[in-house]
């Protein structure tokens, strides 16, 4: 199977006190991996989504990806504020490489599946967390990225709009054999949705592999 996505880190250092956030990463993530990755607050999930998407460079090591990658970082990842929800999801769309004609075929299901068709030619700046996290998430989705990024801002939508996210997930990954990467605290969720997990604490994968093996072991280690 063709690997989508190598990382080898040897040490992440943030500006402001140099202390190590990542360090002896070394992941390999093949095509159609949904992968989860658990663990407790400031154990680096965060900081590695943000590598993989190239927000953030590590100081030393190299990342390597196969395909266009899509992620949802935090609440408004991408999005203009004075720009309407259509205006966005256009936007979104050439950021990722897509021609304007592609971006029409995909928009009205992106818009469908936000659930925010009345407001689609509202700015962006006056929609709820909700509503922005709605439709950020169908922009992602909907627009056919290689590797699929989300953090934990899918907690933001309500308990309807989570079952439809998981599910559009599982279709991504099971039909069209994209990679998905998912950080959640919601266990329930990734044992429904992911086939493997890393676990991860102070910045190092303490455990890789099968999901419900690693959610047993974040579940009953002290951190």
């Amino acid at each position: 199977m063709e690997q989508k996505i190598a990382v080898k880190i040897d040490d992440l250092t943030v500006a402001y006190n140099y202390k190590p956030v990542l360090w002896d990463i070394d992941l390999e993530i093949p095509e159609g991996v949904l992968m989860a990755i658990v663990g407790p607050n400031g154990a680096g999930k965060s900081t590695l989504l943000k590598i993989l998407s190239r927000v953030t460079a590590p100081t030393t090591g190299e990342i390597k990806t196969n395909g266009r990658i899509a992620s949802l970082l935090e609440v408004g990842t991408g999005f203009h504020s004075e720009l309407t929800g259509r205006e966005n999801i256009y936007l979104n769309g050439a950021i990722l490489g897509m021609t304007k004609a592609e971006i029409a075929e995909k928009i009205v299901e992106i818009i469908a599946f936000s659930g925010c068709e009345r407001y689609i030619d509202t700015p962006v700046k006056r929609y709820s967390s909700g509503m922005t996290v709605r439709l950020a998430f169908a922009v992602a989705a909907f627009l056919e990225p290689d590797i699929l990024v989300i953090d934990e801002v899918l907690a933001v939508g309500d308990a309807e709009f989570q079952k439809k996210a998981i599910g559009k997930m599982q279709d991504i990954s099971s039909q069209d054999g994209r990679t998905v990467l998912f950080v959640s605290h919601n266990m329930e969720s990734i044992l429904r949705l992911c086939t493997r997990a890393i676990l991860m604490k102070n910045g190092i994968i303490i455990e890789n592999g099968n999901v419900s093996q690693v959610i047993d072991t974040y579940l009953s280690t002290e951190f």
